[in-house]
């Protein structure tokens, strides 16, 4: 099937990165309410646009040298930048398609000297009385997206492929549940994982990016590929 894929579709959060930025930034510098915020996205009780800038708006006294350190903290993933360089090799598009937030992708993808498309959302930054203030725009949302993401990732994928297309896309979280649908070949862990699991759906369960490229060219060394087994660990839900 390889031969016959041209773009592979990647998460950002947890899957390029080694540990989901988004929760991770909330974590860190917003007020413990920030999970009762998220709780009510994973349950459905409000979008995850109106769930991510309530989580922005409770963060207060952050300073850009706090930003920028945290920033600065973000790992990708093993085996990402190999990757890279063999479908690049090998001719395969890469796209990055993420609910979460541009300035994360693109500072990370500078600070790593790579050029990939992504698509996400906007983070527009103030500076008020030396603090930092934050908004997000949606340019790539879809009012008809199941999941009513702020950055459709179904939208994107059907942008950047010919009809009938097959694709390759690697994701961990809830907002990657209905882009996992429509992919050919599926790499999947965290809550994706479980949900192909309830859901009776094919994938390649991998934990970064040396698993994916030893499925792809090896063959080997990846255990439960394509399972289907109910009795999976779950993992909390990741959000992007």
């Amino acid at each position: 099937m390889f031969d016959e894929i041209n773009s592979i579709f990647l998460d950002f959060d947890g899957t390029i990165t080694k540990f989901d930025t988004v929760c991770t930034f909330f974590k860190t510098f917003a007020p413990s309410k920030w999970l009762d915020v998220e709780k009510d996205w994973i349950k459905g009780k409000i979008n995850s646009k109106t769930c991510m800038q309530m989580q922005l708006n409770l963060i207060k006294n952050l300073t850009e040298e706090q930003f920028y350190n945290y920033l600065n903290s973000i790992e990708l993933q093993d085996g990402f930048k190999d990757f890279c360089t063999i479908m690049q090799k090998h001719n395969k598009n890469i796209y990055i398609i993420s609910d979460g937030f541009d300035f994360f992708i693109d500072y990370t993808l500078r600070k790593e000297n790579l050029n990939i498309p992504f698509f996400t959302n906007k983070l527009k930054i103030e500076k008020e009385n030396n603090y930092l203030k934050f908004n997000l725009f949606f340019d790539n949302e879809d009012k008809n997206c199941p999941l009513h993401l702020g950055c459709c990732k179904c939208k994107i994928a059907k942008m950047h492929t010919i009809e009938n297309e097959k694709f390759i896309f690697a994701g961990d979280g809830l907002s990657d549940r209905c882009i996992a649908s429509k992919a050919n070949l599926l790499f999947a862990k965290n809550s994706l994982k479980a949900h192909c699991i309830e859901n009776n759906m094919n994938f390649v369960e991998f934990n970064d990016f040396n698993d994916i490229l030893n499925h792809l060219f090896l063959k080997k060394g990846m255990k439960n590929a394509g399972f289907r087994t109910k009795n999976a660990h779950r993992s909390a839900d990741k959000r992007t």
